[in-house]
Formats: structure tokens, C-alpha cells, sequence
């Protein structure tokens, strides 16, 4: 089944099919497969071309909230049906604000930033100590923090906003 997905603000074509108890899929016509296993509260485990990934995934009203390598990534499926403008571009301009969410529940360890403070795509925002793991969350864009919602050491849950950034 063929369908676009919407990955912050990249824009794919994904094609998905089963084979063999393995997910055959083809991103913009580059064509990967995947073992999958939901493990237990958001966390799933996959082998892509022989490497292992894990990741969270949580809902949120609109998207999915994933979080693969220590970076969070909004994930949207568009609906097919609704109307858009022809001359809309395939990738999506960056956004002008980002809200740094909790991919699980943690610790704060540390924050890489304050607020006012400028910030490139990529760079290290926060470190989220979740399981024993350090998780470190990184800007998916450029902007500025506009402010900072969690101090070191505060427990936070899955979902709770940590920065905003405009």
C-alpha cells in the first residue's frame, strides 16, 4: 500500500508490504527490509538490513512522537483524501516553532541550553536518563529557546514539554 508520511518536515512516499513475516518497504523508491516487534509500552525493537534499532513511539492527537537514536521526530500520515494545492512543493519549508516533548519517562540529567539561547538542527538540547540509558534530545531545526520547562534532576513522563523553541 502505497502512502506519503510526513517526518518533521520531509515529506516521503512509502510503498508497504508483507512478506514472509518481514515488512518490505520502499521509501521514495528505495526499498528496505524489516523485522518489527512492538516490545511493550511504546518500545519496538527492528532489524533493518541486518542492523538493530530501537525505538519509543508515542501518540499524540494529531501525530506520532517518535524517538530512534536519541532524536525525536514528529511523524504524520496525511490523509489521502484531503484537498492540496497543486503547486505545493513535495518538501515542507522548516517550521518556526519546535516543543521539546519526554520521548518516555526519565530524569533530566542534564540541559544543554537556556533560555534565549540560539540553536542549530542537531545540536544536544537535553539528556534524558530513562532505563539506565542517557538519551540525549536534539533540535530539529534552528531557532531560539524560548523557554525551558524542566530543571536537572526533575522526573518527567512520557509526553511532558521540556524546551519550547521559536
Amino acid at each position: 500500500m502505497k502512502r506519503q508520511v510526513r517526518v518533521d518536515n520531509t515529506t516521503y512516499l512509502v510503498d508497504c508490504e508483507k512478506r514472509d513475516g518481514r515488512l518490505s518497504l520502499s521509501v521514495d523508491g528505495r526499498r528496505y527490509l524489516v523485522d518489527a516487534v512492538a516490545v511493550a509500552g511504546g518500545f519496538c525493537s527492528f532489524l533493518v538490513e541486518g542492523r538493530s534499532h530501537n525505538a519509543f513511539v508515542g501518540r499524540e492527537k494529531d501525530h506520532l512522537s517518535v524517538v530512534l537514536a536519541g532524536r525525536t521526530m514528529e511523524v504524520v500520515f496525511p490523509d489521502p483524501r484531503a484537498r492540496q494545492p497543486a503547486d505545493e512543493p513535495r518538501r515542507s519549508a522548516p517550521v518556526s516553532r519546535q516543543i521539546i516533548r519526554a520521548p518516555m519517562a526519565g530524569r533530566i540529567v542534564r540541559l544543554q541550553v537556556a533560555a534565549g539561547d540560539p540553536v542549530r538542527a542537531g545540536q544536544g538540547l537535553v539528556v534524558l536518563e530513562a532505563m539506565k540509558m542517557e538519551n540525549e534530545l536534539k533540535s530539529q531545526g534552528t531557532g531560539k529557546v524560548r523557554e525551558v520547562l524542566v530543571a536537572e534532576n526533575d522526573v518527567v513522563v512520557a509526553g511532558q514539554h521540556l524546551l519550547l523553541i521559536e
